[in-house]
């Protein structure tokens, strides 16, 4: 089974870009915390334009509980709560949703 952890963002095109370079920094760091194939989507067609998601895939539940479990004690995880409330004027969460492959 595939687990999708996708997070909304929201933010100036300022803040997205921001957000571009933290998500090419904070990549490696969540595939050593156990994530694969990390993405961050923009879109060229349709959708919001001042949107952005970023994706991390996992094979089972239980992967993923382990990945938030290394994140959530993690240093990088407290540095980026402090980026997050420091720019959040630029860029912001609108929320994340666990997913899982259906078919």
């Amino acid at each position: 089974m595939t687990i999708a952890a996708i997070t909304i963002w929201e933010g100036t095109p300022k803040g997205l870009h921001m957000l571009e370079e933290g998500s090419r920094q904070s990549a490696p760091v969540h595939e050593g915390m156990g994530a694969k194939n990390p993405r961050l989507w923009r879109p060229t067609a349709g959708g919001e334009i001042n949107q952005a998601i970023y994706e991390l895939h996992f094979d089972s539940m239980e992967d993923y509980g382990r990945f938030n479990d290394v994140m959530m004690k993690s240093e990088w995880w407290a540095g980026t709560q402090k980026w997050m409330a420091d720019n959040y004027d630029e860029v912001r969460t609108v929320g994340t949703s666990v997913l899982y492959d259906a078919i």
